[in-house]
């Protein structure tokens, strides 16, 4: 009787044993699933801050540090690029010749010549200085002439603006040949050492025939917005009058 006692005992405790195991383990697959949902999250958000980190040392997104300097240096062509962040105190965007008054100039290291870019994209080149302040001459300006590709095919040419529209600009005489459609997106070219390569200019607009040639005129609307820019990045190119004198000494030989 004693050993059925105890085995009846001992049944019934395997059997509370196994229930309280059978709830405890539903307990700990849901404590793991909340858990493994709230880590993901957790993970989640940490991968974002670091995309977040890792994008603002792109060019692009620049304009959400505002009190800083930084270095980038562009692997692709071996040089380095200094960004100085400025304020907009003044601008206009209507004019035949437009200009933005940034507050840096030349106490801060800022030269004539040098590219100027926005959030969005380029906005000009910097076109007088002085020591607190400097005047930059924007995109919308009549004989600006700025090298720009196609960033699908690297097929470059000069950005101009013809003046009638303050989101529009034109690249000319494009082959017909050449693998070029509405929307595609134009891109700075680093020939001149003004921009790194790759900044944002616009994407294609319109295509128009001229009769009798076999080139198009394209409009590219333009990326940056001339009407609300607040921020700009002035880029120095720390490498500019290596390039420059290497260049001129190509063209002193052509001329003896």
């Amino acid at each position: 009787m004693y050993w059925a006692s105890f085995n009846s005992r001992n049944y019934h405790r395997a059997q509370l044993f196994n229930s309280s195991s059978e709830l405890i383990a539903w307990f700990v697959e849901k404590k793991h699933n909340i858990t493994k949902h709230f880590d993901l999250e957790e993970t989640n958000a940490n991968l974002m801050q670091e995309l977040a980190a890792m994008r603002t040392k792109m060019p692009q997104n620049y304009y959400q540090l505002q009190d800083r300097i930084f270095y980038i240096n562009d692997t692709l062509y071996k040089q380095q690029y200094e960004y100085v962040p400025a304020e907009v105190i003044n601008s206009t965007s209507t004019k035949r010749d437009n200009y933005f008054t940034i507050n840096k100039g030349r106490l801060t290291g800022i030269k004539e010549g040098m590219g100027v870019m926005s959030g969005e994209g380029i906005v000009g080149f910097v076109f007088d200085v002085s020591e607190h302040f400097s005047i930059v001459k924007t995109v919308l300006s009549d004989n600006i002439n700025i090298p720009v590709k196609l960033k699908k095919n690297n097929e470059h040419w000069l950005l101009k603006w013809d003046g009638n529209d303050n989101e529009i600009a034109q690249v000319n005489g494009v082959n017909r040949d050449i693998d070029i459609a509405v929307g595609d997106t134009v891109v700075t070219r680093a020939g001149r050492g003004m921009f790194p390569s790759g900044i944002a200019v616009g994407v294609v607009d319109e295509l128009i025939s001229q009769d009798g040639k076999q080139t198009w005129d394209v409009n590219i609307r333009l990326a940056t917005d001339f009407t609300s820019v607040t921020y700009v990045y002035v880029i120095k190119n720390l490498l500019q009058e290596e390039q420059t004198e290497l260049e001129l000494r190509l063209v002193n030989e052509g001329d003896e």
